[in-house]
Order: C-alpha cells, then structure tokens, then sequence
C-alpha cells in the first residue's frame, strides 16, 4: 500500500546533522570530498536549531580522567576569538536566520556560539550534554571512542538515544566519526576553529508530517490538543499521516490488550491512567483512522490531503472521554466517540462502514509500519526535539521551499505566548481575569460585612456603658452619690 511505500522510504532517512568548517580554511581542506562538510545524527534529546544555524567556535577542553561524565572533569574556554586571529580574518560566514519576530543578532557576540568537543565514553549522551549545558555550551560535538571503527555513513545510521532524562536538556547536539572528529580535535587545540551547524529539512512545497501514536497515550494525546490550532491553520500546506502503534501477542498472551481475526492478533497498550482495555485502544485507533480517510480533502492537485473535522475531533476526543470517567457516555469508547462525532457533524454511519470493510487492511498496514516509540518525521527527516507545539512549528516551517504567511504568524504568537497557542493564551486570561473578579467581589462582600458586625458591636458596647451610668428612680435616697437617676 501507499503507506507502507512510504515507511520503507522514512526508515532510510535518519536525522542527519552536518557540520561545515568555516575557518581555518586548511581545515576544511581536509573534507575537501564534501567540500568542508562533516556530516554525524542528531541526538533524540535537546532542540536542534531546525532551518537555522549555529555559527560558534569549536571548543576543546582536555578530560581529567572522568571521560566528560563529571562537572569538576573540565573548565569550558572562552569561546572569543583573539583579535588578528586567523578567523578573524576570514570571509564573513552566512548569517543565521531571523527569529520568529524577524529580527537578526544583534551583535557578533550574541551571534557566536560555544560548541563544546567531547569524546563518547563512561556515561549516557544525556549526562555528557547536560553537564556541558551547565556550563554554558550552547551545541555539543561528541566525537565517537577511538576504539570504534565506524565510519561517518555508519555514524549516520547511529540512533543518539535519551537515557530516560533528556527532557531537561535544551541544547542540540549532534554524533561523528572519530575519524572525522580526530580532525577537529587536533585543530582546535591548536588554534581557533570556527564552524556552523545546520539542521536542514529537505523542502518542498507541502511538508508530510508523519507521527507514530496510540489513542491511549498521554503524550501522543496531549501534543494533538496542543498542535491543533497549528494543523488548522496550515491546512492544505500540510500533509499529515497517522500512524498507530499496533503490536502482536502470541495466543494466550493477556488476551485484554488484543482483538483477534481467525489467527491474527493485534494488540495495544493499556493506558496507565484508567481502566481502559488495549482492546478498546485498538477499536478508537480504527475509528481514527477510518475518519482520517472518510473526511480528508485534497482541494488543489500540489496541495495536501487535510482534514479539519479529524483534528477537532481528536481534540474534543481526547477533552470529553476520560480514562477514568465511571459514566459509559463520557468514558474512553464507542459511545463517547460517536457523541462527539455527531456533536461535529461527521457522519458516524460512513465511518463505522469504514470499520466494517477495511479494519483488518488498516490494521495490518499499522502492523507494518510501527515504529518501536512515539515518533514524528518531516519530509523523511526523524525529528529530534520535545513535541511542543512551538519546537514542532518551527521544524514544520524550516521544511517548506517558501513557507506560507501562518508560519510566521503562529511562531510570532507562540513566542510571544512562550510556546502557548495565542488562542490557548487569550482562553487562559480570560478564565484568570473571571476567577480575579469573582474573589474581588467575595472578598468585597467579606470585608463589608465584617465592617457591620465590628460597628454594630462597637455600638452596643457604647450604649451598654452609657446605660451603666443610670439607674431606676427609687423611693428614697438610698442610692450612691456619683449614679445619675433615671426617670420616667
């Protein structure tokens, strides 16, 4: 099937990172075959400058013996170029691109980075990167052991993994050779070695999104929520396809997670958050599909198939059937699906025809194509980077030959709402302005009535002690001389 001609071609494009010599120019000679070029992969951690560069000095720190796994291993150099240098001298290298607000660097400074060498060894990529990041590189080269014999093209198939603590690394970084890496290493301990980094999607002018999830995974559910305003607004600029994690058990093997046809099994994962069967994650990833296929569009022939009832869908899906919810009508499955569907007006009837007829195609096809976690690919291009809506746009833009008017317009609104949909953004004041005015006005209320009982109480204490002062007229005189009388 098409899909699947797709996948074959996806799993031979890895996230390939390249590194050119700027400066010296004897250096670059040296990779004079890929004119300066070094080519490595990226890690699956930290956030690649996608469609930018990274124009910086390369830096080289000698280990203490710890192999660039400590803090105390090693001191970071100052990445300022002396003046009269050999670099200083060189050609001015290609300025890096705007930001979203379209605005350059505004000075050498600012537009000169600190990227740190390090040898791979002793520990995970993530500790190696992460401790250079705290110390204030802004990319790493890790250079492979000198033990290793691959060469760069087996480099590039290398997958750079996360060790499970990736989230809190910012940087990108990228893998080489040792063959290639020895090079750099030998320059910059002898002077100064400017270099720039570069991330780049292959364009065109649709970009095909394609990502690896499962209708029960938190992760792959909360970034469709949050990338939905992007999808919409691209529209027809964007080629998407879903692909869902669809695994098999032999027989026998917790029968919970699977649906069987004769004898074929096909399974998913319970959600860790619910009573939810791998079954009924199977039957939602179907429906899905089925209404990917029964309500996507292509309106122009070099434009992309797209559907706006899907996104919304998954969206609204994902808001109002819980994992734990004990009412059947609002619980994860086919009667809160078919809700929604006819709260959004997708003919429910079409799609069930579609479960009916090609539920065994489809999942045979997800069957094939599964990847072994969540993923996301760009024109071929594994991405590499947390699924934030603002990481994700700024990688979807950097892949389209001229990328359209949205692209600028969301990035500007995400920036300004640090990675938050403008739209999100305006929903979340608005509800924070109401929750202000309410507790001004109770708040109100509380200190006006406080107000009344303090005076009413200060009141009739003063007309107690006034009335301490008098007594009732009595016969006689019998009464102490400072007491007022009172009489009526």
């Amino acid at each position: 099937m098409r899909a699947r001609r797709w996948h074959a071609l996806l799993l031979a494009v890895c996230a390939r990172a390249q590194l050119q010599v700027v400066a010296p120019k004897a250096l670059a000679r040296q990779f004079e075959a890929t004119h300066g070029m070094v080519y490595g992969t990226t890690a699956t951690f930290g956030t690649p400058d996608y469609s930018q560069r990274v124009l910086g000095q390369l830096l080289w720190a000698e280990s203490k013996g710890k192999d660039y796994c400590e803090p105390g291993d090693y001191s970071l150099p100052d990445s300022r170029p002396p003046k009269g240098s050999e670099v200083a001298k060189e050609p001015s290298a290609p300025r890096p691109s705007l930001d979203p607000r379209g605005e350059w660097p505004k000075s050498p400074e600012e537009m000169l980075k600190k990227v740190l060498l390090v040898r791979r060894g002793r520990c995970t990529f993530v500790t190696k990167v992460r401790i250079a990041e705290e110390k204030g590189a802004h990319a790493v080269v890790v250079v492979d052991k000198e033990t290793s014999t691959k060469t760069s093209e087996d480099i590039q198939r290398t997958v750079m993994a996360d060790d499970g603590w990736g989230d809190s690394v910012k940087i990108p970084s990228i893998l080489l050779s040792k063959f290639d890496g020895q090079k750099l290493i030998d320059a910059a301990r002898q002077g100064t070695v400017m270099v720039e980094l570069a991330w780049d999607i292959p364009r065109g002018k649709v970009v095909m999104m394609e990502f690896w999830l499962s209708s029960g995974s938190r992760e792959a559910r909360r970034f469709l929520e949050r990338f939905k305003t992007c999808a919409l607004s691209l529209g027809h600029h964007l080629q998407f396809a879903p692909h869902y994690d669809i695994f098999s058990l032999d027989e026998g093997e917790d029968d919970s997670l699977c649906v069987a046809s004769g004898s074929e099994r096909f399974c998913a994962k319970s959600p860790e958050d619910g009573e939810v069967s791998g079954e009924e994650v199977v039957n939602e990833d179907v429906r899905q599909l089925c209404i990917w296929n029964t309500t996507s569009r292509r309106e122009r022939e070099d434009g992309a198939s797209y559907s706006s009832l899907y996104w919304q869908y998954v969206a609204d899906f994902n808001q109002r059937c819980g994992m734990q919810a004990r009412d059947v009508a609002r619980r994860f499955g086919e009667k809160c699906s078919l809700a929604v569907m006819g709260d959004l007006g997708i003919d429910a009837s079409r799609v069930q025809g579609c479960v009916e007829k090609y539920r065994l195609p489809l999942l045979r096809e997800q069957l094939q194509s599964r990847a072994s976690h969540l993923g996301l690919q760009l024109n071929g291009w594994r991405y590499s980077g947390p699924l934030d809506p603002e990481s994700v746009l700024k990688a979807v833009c950097g892949g389209f030959t001229t990328p359209p008017a949205e692209c600028l317009e969301m990035q500007e609104d995400l920036h300004v709402a640090g990675g938050v949909p403008f739209p999100d953004l305006m929903a979340g004041l608005a509800l924070l302005a109401s929750v202000l005015i309410a507790v001004f006005f109770f708040y109100k209320r509380h200190v006006t009535s406080s107000v009344r009982r303090v005076l009413r109480e200060e009141v009739m204490l003063e007309v107690q002690s006034q009335m301490a002062d008098y007594v009732v007229m009595e016969d006689g005189d019998n009464r102490p001389p400072n007491q007022r009388v009172l009489s009526f």
